[in-house]
């Protein structure tokens, strides 16, 4: 179900909106529809990698002991 919404833009703002709806062959409407909807969608994407990434945070990394000697650091 759709519902509809009142937005607030500068004429500017609106006139380029236009411009990129009618090159997309779109309405003004549907373009801002599937621009908030991406925006969700990786909002959405984002909150469980980022849970993932502050866990593995929590774990402890082996690392070597003590410096690298100069082979170890220019190896390639």
């Amino acid at each position: 179900m759709s519902t509809n919404i009142t937005l607030r833009l500068d004429e500017k703002t609106l006139r380029r909106i236009k411009h990129l709806a009618v090159d997309q062959q779109t309405s003004v409407s549907a373009w801002v529809s599937n621009l908030v909807t991406r925006a969700v969608a990786e909002l959405d994407a984002f909150e469980p990698a980022r849970r993932r990434a502050l866990q593995a945070m929590k774990q402890p990394v082996s690392v070597q002991e003590g410096p690298l000697s100069r082979e170890q650091a220019h190896e390639r």
